[in-house]
């Protein structure tokens, strides 16, 4: 079913006790859950649950089934990220489920790639396995990124230029996270602009409100710029978060590598140790370490190089 019949039937008062929601939208995936929490009125302190496939043992998950509740009807047990699981694996997991009847509310999530495609055969391919289960299917489309800006817009009282809204539609066709966190970028600049008393301060925000700074710090980085790094620390305190940082050098790269293909097979180990170190960067931003900004900021300090005349990818 879609997200928009599953809606319709908690309108209604239907609520199942198992759903396997698929989709490439973390966020998507994560307000449907608080909507199933908050029709099933769960105490969140006592019986709300959630942790990762990965994380513990399904002996100890199967436990969790049949725990009673303690301030509820029923207890709302979520599995997030099957897709860390191989096919074996998530066949296994899915035989171990459908054995089970437990009075509880089970919710697992998929996290598919963005890929159309993609996402209908695993949806195909994941309702096969799993038995008497609610399946939820999420895919973002410029249909709905458009709806989805008008109705935040709409809720929170703002006013866009069609020009913004047409970037924002552009920029975010299909991904409803990113707009999300550009949206609420936009607002906080809106608010800050209120209070401005002085023209640096002016000046300090019209340099945050470019939509394509971030970029042009990797555009700076793939040019091999030594002065990468000082308009980096420039932009830093208009980053919500340091994963902004980290998808625009990996656009950076892909993009490096579709204009120049040759780079790919010439200078494939330098590449490679290239987006190594962008995913341990990536992984720290998960983990909130507190050397995320040093990781950065050595990173356009020693990588810039390579990029440059003589270096380990322009290098002859």
């Amino acid at each position: 079913m879609t997200d928009r019949e599953l809606r319709e039937e908690l309108k209604k008062g239907i609520i199942g006790n198992r759903y396997l929601l698929v989709g490439d939208e973390t966020l998507l995936i994560n307000n449907t859950i608080s909507l199933i929490k908050k029709h099933l009125q769960v105490n969140e302190a006592f019986d709300f649950e959630t942790f990762s496939i990965s994380e513990i043992p399904l002996e100890e998950m199967i436990e969790k089934f049949y725990v009673t509740p303690f301030g509820s009807k029923q207890r709302l047990i979520v599995i997030k990220n099957l897709e860390e699981l191989d096919k074996r694996a998530l066949k296994n997991f899915a035989e171990a489920i459908n054995k089970l009847s437990f009075p509880n509310c089970l919710i697992m999530t998929y996290r598919a790639k963005k890929d159309n495609r993609r996402t209908k055969n695993v949806y195909k391919n994941i309702t096969g396995l799993f038995k008497k289960i609610h399946c939820v299917t999420f895919q973002s489309d410029k249909n709905l990124i458009h709806k989805w800006i008008t109705s935040r817009l709409k809720r929170d009282g703002l006013t866009f230029s069609p020009s913004v809204i047409r970037y924002l539609e552009e920029e975010f066709g299909n991904d409803i996270t990113g707009l999300k966190n550009e949206i609420e970028k936009i607002e906080n600049y809106l608010y800050e602009a209120k209070t401005l008393h002085s023209a640096s301060t002016l000046k300090d925000l019209a340099r945050g409100l470019c939509d394509f700074n971030k970029y042009q710090v990797v555009d700076m980085f793939l040019k091999g710029r030594k002065d990468t790094i000082e308009h980096f620390e420039e932009f830093k305190p208009y980053l919500r978060s340091y994963s902004e940082m980290v998808d625009a050098v990996t656009r950076g790269l892909l993009y490096y590598v579709q204009r120049k293909p040759n780079v790919l097979t010439a200078r494939k180990k330098a590449l490679s140790n290239l987006l190594a170190e962008v995913s341990r960067i990536d992984r720290s931003v998960k983990k909130s370490s507190y050397f995320v900004t040093l990781m950065f900021e050595l990173f356009f300090l020693k990588k810039g190089n390579i990029f440059r005349k003589g270096g380990a990818i322009n290098g002859r």
